[in-house]
């Protein structure tokens, strides 16, 4: 997968326009072009759009990669619980959970630390 792929990806699945994505650090017209894979993003730009929104760096370049990464096992999951926290969705972080024990995998209470404040 491209980085470009992935991060559109993350995007649409955080609920983030490409504008909001490119969070003031690139130009929402770079972005779009780095999602379709014209441009290419300089690494701490990258790093820096992925760490505004509260994404996991290690986990996306683990999924461009293909490697599943050792410490998140579920990249899917983690953006699901990040956004569930952001938005403090209870309910939401209850579907997640049956989810990933319905899938024989632990509970993310216990592997990602909450902090509501």
């Amino acid at each position: 997968m491209t980085i470009g792929k992935a991060l559109k990806q993350l995007r649409l699945h955080a609920g983030l326009t490409q504008d909001q994505m490119a969070a003031g650090i690139i130009s929402e017209s770079y972005y779009s072009k780095v999602e379709r894979d014209i441009h290419n993003i300089d690494a701490k730009l990258l790093i820096d759009i992925l760490r505004v929104h509260g994404f996991d760096v290690i986990s996306f370049f683990n999924k461009i990669y293909h490697q599943p990464a050792k410490s998140n096992p579920d990249f899917e999951f983690m953006t699901q619980i990040d956004q569930a926290k952001k938005k403090k969705d209870l309910e939401g972080l209850n579907k997640i959970t049956h989810e990933i024990q319905n899938r024989g995998g632990t509970n993310p209470l216990f592997i990602y630390k909450y902090d509501w404040n």
